[in-house]
C-alpha cells in the first residue's frame, strides 16, 4: 500500500513538472499568429509568399469551398496599411525586407477588424 502511493506520488509530480516546463517554453517562443522580421530574413526566401510558406504554411492553405451554394475554394485575403491588396497570390510580389511583421488574423477576429467577407481569414503585413 505505501509503495503504491509513493508511485502515485512520484507519478503525479513528474506530470506536474513536464506541463510547468511546456508552458514555459511555449511563452519564450513567438505566436503562432505573427511573424517577425527576423524570423522573415531567417526564412532565406526571395518573396514574402515562400517565406510564409516555409514557416506558417498553415496560413496559406484553401481548406476548400466555404458555402454549399458555392463550390468556389477561396483563399486567405492580405491588407496592408489597412487597404486591401488581393488573395495569396499577391505575397508573390513583395519582398520579404521591406517587411516588419506579418500578423495572421483568423476568420472570427479578421471580420471583427476588417469587415466581412474573408471566410480564411487575413494577413496583415507591415511594411517599414
Amino acid at each position: 500500500m505505501r509503495l503504491r502511493r509513493a508511485l502515485l506520488l512520484l507519478a503525479t509530480t513528474s506530470v506536474a513538472g513536464c506541463a510547468s516546463a511546456t508552458s514555459q517554453g511555449q511563452s519564450s517562443r513567438t505566436s503562432g499568429d505573427r511573424l517577425t522580421r527576423t524570423e522573415l530574413a531567417a526564412a532565406n526566401s526571395d518573396n514574402l509568399y515562400d517565406a510564409i510558406a516555409k514557416l506558417r504554411p498553415e496560413w496559406l492553405s484553401s481548406r476548400g469551398p466555404t458555402s454549399v451554394t458555392d463550390a468556389t475554394p477561396t483563399s486567405v485575403s492580405v491588407f496592408m496599411n489597412g487597404s486591401m491588396l488581393g488573395k495569396a497570390d499577391y505575397l508573390k510580389q513583395l519582398g520579404v525586407l521591406d517587411v516588419t511583421e506579418v500578423r495572421y488574423w483568423d476568420a472570427a477576429s479578421a471580420s471583427a477588424r476588417f469587415g466581412m467577407g474573408h471566410p480564411r481569414g487575413v494577413i496583415e503585413i507591415t511594411r517599414k
